[in-house]
């Protein structure tokens, strides 16, 4: 067998792995705060108010698998999910996210729930104790129960909710904002670098051999 047809072989193969190996997917949003509730006394100094235009993004790959499953609700395995408002969230928010994410089903509507929390331990006043995000969607208009992660969320119009506690030692949230989509676009689908890593060792392999020989 030439290099030739070594190479051809081992592209057909990786070409056809390819569909194994997940793609990312990224969603950007534009929302409209909805709702400001600010108990922080000027303790908080985001002067956001109803009206305003926040940039928002969720990323995914395409085969997240299901954690359980009933007739009233899925869970998914939010492990590799990523979303975020940077004009919200703390600069530690991205490297604590554990998210959760469910669909609730009913008769009427099917709801769709993404949510992460941020906390520091006996944080001092003046602090972020705490803060969550949430992602979600009703729709309304759903011809099956969603028991896959919805890959098109511009579907239907995601709203958003966020707290933050600034005080350890009060409960509740001193910060409260809601807000929904006003636009949804969908980046173009990016493959993990792992298919094209391989492609590439293979070519390097087949070349190195023949320059050997």
């Amino acid at each position: 067998m030439n290099n030739l047809v070594k190479m051809a072989f081992i592209a057909a193969i990786l070409f056809s792995s390819h569909k194994s190996f997940a793609k990312i997917i990224t969603w950007d949003f534009e929302f409209e705060v909805s709702f400001v509730e600010d108990r922080t006394n000027g303790g908080w100094t985001n002067p956001l108010v109803a009206g305003d235009i926040l940039s928002a993004s969720l990323s995914f790959d395409d085969n997240i698998g299901i954690v359980s499953e009933s007739s009233s609700q899925t869970f998914f395995d939010a492990s590799n999910v990523v979303y975020d408002i940077s004009a919200l969230t703390s600069d530690d928010w991205l490297n604590n996210l554990a998210p959760n994410s469910w669909v609730t089903h009913s008769n009427s509507r099917e709801g769709m729930t993404i949510q992460s929390a941020y906390s520091i331990d006996n944080a001092l006043i003046g602090d972020i104790n705490w803060e969550a995000l949430i992602f979600g969607f009703l729709d309304y208009d759903a011809a099956t129960p969603y028991t896959s992660f919805p890959k098109d969320w511009g579907k239907t119009a995601v709203g958003f909710t966020y707290h933050r506690d600034l005080d350890a030692n009060s409960s509740g949230s001193e910060i409260y904002i809601t807000g929904e989509s006003i636009s949804a676009t969908q980046r173009m689908i990016v493959t993990e670098p792992t298919t094209f890593l391989l492609f590439l060792l293979a070519i390097l392999f087949i070349g190195s051999r023949k320059l050997i020989k």
